[in-house]
C-alpha cells in the first residue's frame, strides 16, 4: 500500500496518469507527493503494466521504441538449461572432491563462463575472461587467513587481537581486489568493465560507515553472558548495518565503469532500513505464532521430540521468508537507483515468488539427494533475468573504448603478481 492513505484504492496506474495528467507548474505540491507515491510504489515492488517512464511521460507499453522516442528497450534473456548445466556441475563436484577442493578455481571459471555466455542483453552475450590461477592464490589466501584466525580462537587466544588486527587492516584490499579483479574479467560487447578504486577509498566506506555495527558485534560477542548488554548492541547494529550496506553498494557503483561512463547510485540508508525492518518483522510473525501453537501442543502432549522437530522448521521457514524478501527488495532497488551512461534499468522480483522458488529448490535438492542442483540454480538465475529491464536512453555508441578496457588475448591472459581474486 503506498505512502498516502487517500490513493489506498488507487492502482500504480492510476496514479501514474494523475501525475502525467497534473500541471507541474501551477500545482507543485501536488505532483511532488504523485512522485513520492509512485517512487514507494516501486520500492514495495508494485508493478505498472504500461510501462510509464516519470521523466519522459512516454509509454512503452511493451514494444519496441523508434528513434523519436525517449528510450529503447533492451531485452534480457537468460538461455541457459538445467541439462547442460549439469554436465558442468557435476564434473566440477567430481574433481574438485578428487583433488581436495583444488579445481574449484577451474570450476569456478566454469561455472561462469557458462552463465555468462547464456546471459545476453539486446541478443549480444557476456563473456567471463577470469583465469583459475588467480582465484586458486586468493582462495589459498583467504584459507590461509580463516585457518589463522580458528587456530587462533581455539588454540592460542593470545594471538586473536593480533589476527583480528591484520583482518581489519586487510579488509579494505580485500573489497577492491574482489570488485575489481570481478570488474576486469567481465566484459559485455568486447570490453571490459573497470573499477577505479584505491585502498584508502575502501578504507574510508568500510570504516567511516562500519565502525559502528563492527563495535556493537565485537561487544555483543564479548558480553554474550550479559543479556542487557546483547540487545542494546544488537539493536545498534541492526539499525546502522542498513546503512552500510548502502554505503557499499554506492562504493562499488560510483567506482565502476565501462567504456569511459562511471556507475551512478541514488538510493539511501533509509531505503535499506524499511527492507530490513519489515524482513525483520516477517520473520517474527512467522516465528513466533509457530513458537507459541508448538508450545501449546506440547504442554499438553510431553511431546519435546515434536518440539525440536517441527520448531526448526518453521524457523527456517520465516528465514527463506525474511531473506525472500530482502533478496527481492533490496535487488529492485539498487538496480531503479543505478544508471550507466545512457543506461538505466528496473528489477521487479516479487519476494513471494522467489520464497516459492527458495522452498522448492531445497525441497527438489534434499530429495534427489543434490543432483537437482543445477536446476534449482538455473531456474532461479532465469527467474532473476525475467524480471529485469534495461532501457537504452541514447546510443550504445556513447560507451567508448580504451587501450585498457578493450578486450586482447594478451590482456586476458596476463597474470600480475597481485591480480588475485578474493571472492568467494
Amino acid at each position: 500500500m503506498g505512502l498516502f492513505q487517500k490513493y489506498r484504492d488507487q492502482t500504480i496506474d492510476d496514479i501514474y496518469e494523475a501525475y502525467i495528467e497534473i500541471d507541474k507548474t501551477t500545482d507543485p505540491n501536488k505532483a511532488i507527493e504523485l512522485k513520492n507515491e509512485l517512487e514507494h510504489r516501486k520500492v514495495q515492488g508494485e508493478v505498472s503494466t504500461k510501462g510509464y517512464d516519470l521523466e519522459t511521460h512516454e509509454i512503452r507499453r511493451g514494444r519496441k521504441a523508434g528513434p523519436h522516442e525517449a528510450f529503447e528497450d533492451l531485452p534480457v534473456v537468460f538461455s541457459g538449461r538445467a541439462g547442460e548445466y549439469f554436465r558442468i556441475w557435476i564434473v566440477n563436484l567430481c574433481l574438485s572432491l578428487l583433488t581436495l577442493g583444488l579445481f574449484s578455481a577451474w570450476a569456478k571459471v566454469r561455472k561462469k563462463r557458462y552463465f555468462y555466455s547464456h546471459l545476453a542483453i539486446a541478443g549480444t552475450p557476456f563473456q567471463y575472461l577470469g583465469q583459475p590461477v588467480p582465484i586458486l592464490k586468493g582462495r589459498l589466501v583467504a584459507a590461509a587467513g580463516f585457518g589463522a584466525y580458528y587456530i587462533a580462537s581455539h588454540f592460542i587466544p593470545a594471538m586473536l587481537p593480533f589476527v583480528l588486527g591484520i583482518g581489519l587492516v586487510a579488509a579494505p584490499w580485500v573489497l577492491v581486489r574482489s570488485a575489481a579483479f570481478n570488474a576486469r574479467y567481465s566484459a559485455y560487447r568486447n570490453m571490459t568493465f573497470r573499477l577505479d578504486a584505491g585502498y584508502m577509498d575502501a578504507m574510508k566506506c568500510l570504516y567511516a560507515w562500519g565502525i559502528v555495527p563492527a563495535f556493537a558485534l565485537s561487544v555483543m560477542f564479548k558480553g554474550f553472558g550479559h543479556p542487557f548488554i546483547v540487545v542494546i548492541t544488537s539493536l545498534i547494529f541492526s539499525i546502522s548495518f542498513p546503512w552500510l550496506i548502502c554505503r557499499i553498494r554506492k562504493f562499488i557503483v560510483e567506482h565502476t565503469s565501462y567504456g569511459r561512463k562511471k556507475g551512478v547510485f541514488s538510493a539511501e540508508g533509509s531505503q535499506f532500513f524499511t527492507i530490513y525492518l519489515v524482513a525483520g518483522l516477517i520473520l517474527l510473525v512467522i516465528t513466533v505464532p509457530a513458537g507459541i501453537i508448538l508450545g501449546a501442543l506440547i504442554s499438553t502432549s510431553q511431546n519435546l521430540t515434536l518440539f525440536s522437530t517441527i520448531m526448526p522448521l518453521a524457523s527456517y521457514v520465516g528465514y527463506v521468508f525474511a531473506y525472500a524478501y530482502i533478496r527481492a527488495r533490496s535487488t529492485n532497488l539498487v538496480w531503479q537507483k543505478t544508471r550507466l551512461g545512457p543506461l538505466t534499468f528496473n528489477a521487479s522480483m516479487q519476494f513471494r515468488k522467489l520464497a516459492g522458488i527458495y522452498l522448492t529448490n531445497v525441497l527438489a535438492i534434499v530429495a534427489s539427494l543434490g543432483l537437482l542442483t543445477p536446476w534449482a540454480v538455473v531456474r532461479t538465475l532465469k527467474y532473476r533475468a525475467d524480471q529485469m529491464e534495461v532501457r537504452l536512453h541514447g546510443t550504445m555508441t556513447e560507451f567508448l573504448g580504451s587501450e585498457q578496457e578493450t578486450v586482447t588475448a594478451a590482456g586476458a591472459e596476463a597474470m600480475e603478481l597481485f591480480d588475485w581474486d578474493l571472492s568467494i
